[in-house]
């Protein structure tokens, strides 16, 4: 194998550490409001400042949360099972809003 190949691998092969290392550390935090309750047991909010839905677990809402309700939503890359764009709930907390 020539040198310029082995190069050109280690350079592979360090990219992919720092690709793997930034998504155990990334971190999103957002606002949303808390649109709607479907099938009783699923809340949808509205990522405001990401325009997007996230679909979770009613369990998953602080208690008391209703329709209208603005939350602070965490989550975190590199999961078993993720629930928006790759990233994982931490936790779902009431604003102030």
């Amino acid at each position: 194998m020539n040198i310029v190949w082995k190069y050109y691998l280690l350079v592979l092969f360090l990219l992919s550490l720092t690709y793997l290392d930034s998504d155990v550390n990334s971190e999103l935090i957002t606002a949303g409001v808390l649109d709607r309750i479907e099938d009783g047991n699923q809340a949808v909010i509205l990522l405001e400042e990401l325009q997007q839905e996230l679909v979770v677990p009613m369990h998953t809402l602080p208690p008391g949360s209703t329709p209208n309700t603005w939350l602070q939503i965490k989550m975190r890359g590199a999961c078993d099972l993720p629930v928006f764009s790759g990233f994982c709930l931490i936790g779902i907390t009431k604003l102030i809003k």
